[in-house]
């Protein structure tokens, strides 16, 4: 059902896990902070008794050491009084074996979760044309935020893409963590204590550039690493050795770059939604929706027509922020890592959808309930045939790659009863500050979240074929969250709501909601 039983959190999947690493990073400050207490109290024993020793050793000077008592006590306290230290200044200032258990089973982030974060702001940035030292000063594809990245952040994201050849970019990420260094403010003792220095920064950038075949590059980054730390051994061997390869002819060929082009058909350039719209799209319009169910003669759904052909609409005001609260809390405690089905028809977690997600019957609660029914009046589709909601929550570049909804070929269509998904409609559970959106690529129409809109379309041509323009892709999110519901309604069970027909003009014949057309 695209959901996942892998126990890794894979905390960039989702915002749902953020409350948890919060309570984490609470939790271990707290137990560092009992660490340092501890600490401070054994520091302020070892003080005193040094100020003990101090004066018995100035009464002892003072005392005749033919002294019988005086000699035993010193021979006693040489032995047995420094062991005693000993085994006090070896003793771990924690002992607590239960609460070291409990940060040892910590569910921490882990290198995967990492690359999921790391990977997911390289596609933001490749789809929405960002530069790296914009994003590392908060400046998000038009907008300043009051935030930025730190020296290592850049760091860390410069090796991600080194990993994966991509140079280039690679290089303007360790350039953002210099000029992020550079930038005005006093340095907090964390950064000073964790790095990286502005020599390592250096020294990162000479390795990128090596691989660039920027020679001159390389060796002006290694020179400014040594200016930094000049007495670094490291740096100056790799800078002689540099320049000792340099004398020679590279006969080692360059490692290409990862071509892309590919990536950019998957995560198309429009997400930002400001490409030029079709001159057919910009004359339709908006309707309400009195005639698929008799209840909408008192209470009419706003119905926005955005494409005739495939059939594209927005559902307005069809969630209550009661019904939308309900859903997100009761799926908080059981969302996992959204799956997809591969090539050999199994399920994984893939790269190409970074969400977590879980499945609800239509019954499960007070608004799944309403929602179903409010959606069958709306569509004027039976509800009993389609699939059970699926709850998402997109995170950090939150993203679903072009794809369609649908599973079958159209030659597997009509034969041994398969079912497949007529119609996709998808509940925006929240609004989203920036990014996020839904968009088609074959109608470039991009459909950006509003709490309470329901986006639905028809997969399939009224004859009953696949609608190749309803490829669609799940837009990276580039700040705040993404919640959705998706409901896909089967075709089998829809024959005489919505018969194959011989052209969409017919549909003035049908019962569901392709008859507001006018």
């Amino acid at each position: 059902m695209g959901q996942s039983e892998d126990t890794q959190p894979r905390f960039a999947r989702s915002v749902v896990n953020m409350d948890d690493l919060l309570n984490m990073e609470d939790y271990l400050v707290s137990k560092l902070e009992g660490y340092t207490e501890k600490l401070f109290q054994k520091a302020k024993t070892i003080r005193w008794g040094i100020e003990q020793m101090r004066e018995q050793l100035e009464q002892r000077k003072m005392e005749p050491s033919s002294d019988l008592f005086n000699r035993y006590s010193f021979i006693r306290h040489m032995q047995a009084d420094w062991l005693m230290w000993k085994r006090y200044l070896d003793k771990p200032v924690i002992r607590d074996e239960l609460n070291y258990r409990k940060v040892e089973n910590l569910k921490m982030p882990q290198g995967l979760d990492l690359f999921d974060a790391s990977e997911a702001i390289r596609r933001m940035q490749a789809t929405y044309g960002m530069l790296s030292n914009d994003i590392a000063k908060g400046f998000l594809d038009g907008v300043q935020y009051n935030s930025t990245l730190a020296p290592i952040d850049c760091l860390a994201m410069g090796r991600h893409l080194m990993n994966q050849s991509r140079w280039t970019i690679s290089e303007q990420w360790i350039l953002a963590g210099i000029k992020a260094h550079d930038r005005k403010g006093p340095q907090t003792e964390m950064m000073l204590l964790r790095g990286p220095t502005k020599a390592e920064l250096f020294r990162t950038l000479g390795k990128v550039r090596f691989e660039m075949r920027n020679t001159e590059g390389a060796v002006k980054a290694y020179e400014d690493a040594l200016k930094q730390s000049p007495h670094d051994q490291e740096i100056f061997q790799e800078y002689q050795h540099l320049k000792k390869v340099l004398t020679l002819s590279l006969s080692e060929p360059i490692r290409e770059e990862p071509n892309d082009d590919n990536e950019e058909m998957e995560l198309p350039h429009c997400c930002s939604g400001r490409c030029e719209r079709p001159q057919k799209l910009k004359r339709l319009y908006c309707v309400y929706n009195c005639i698929t169910a008799p209840f909408l003669r008192l209470a009419p759904i706003k119905t926005e027509i955005l494409s005739v052909d495939p059939f594209v609409i927005l559902l307005h005001d069809m969630v209550s922020p009661t019904e939308g609260a309900l859903i997100r809390s009761s799926s908080k405690n059981q969302i996992l890592p959204s799956e997809t089905v591969n090539a050999a028809n199994e399920f994984e977690v893939a790269k190409f959808r970074t969400s977590k997600s879980v499945w609800f019957d239509s019954d499960a609660n007070e608004a799944t309930l309403k929602l179903t029914q409010r959606l069958g009046e709306a569509t004027g589709l039976d509800m009993k045939h389609s699939e059970p909601f699926q709850v998402i929550n997109y995170g950090i570049g939150g993203v679903f790659e072009s794809h369609f909804d649908t599973s079958l070929a159209d030659e597997d269509r009509f034969v041994n009863g398969y079912i497949d998904r007529l119609a996709t409609t998808l509940f925006y559970l929240n609004d989203v500050p920036q990014g996020g959106a839904t968009h088609f690529p074959g109608l470039n129409i991009t459909v950006f979240p509003k709490f309470g809109t329901v986006l639905m379309w028809y997969n399939l041509h009224t004859e009953g074929l696949l609608h190749v323009r309803t490829m669609h892709t799940g837009c990276p999110v580039i700040v705040g969250s993404k919640w959705v519901v998706s409901k896909w309604i089967d075709d089998k069970g829809q024959e005489f709501r919505r018969p194959c027909l011989r052209s969409h003009l017919d549909s003035k014949y049908l019962s569901s909601i392709e008859k507001i057309i006018v």
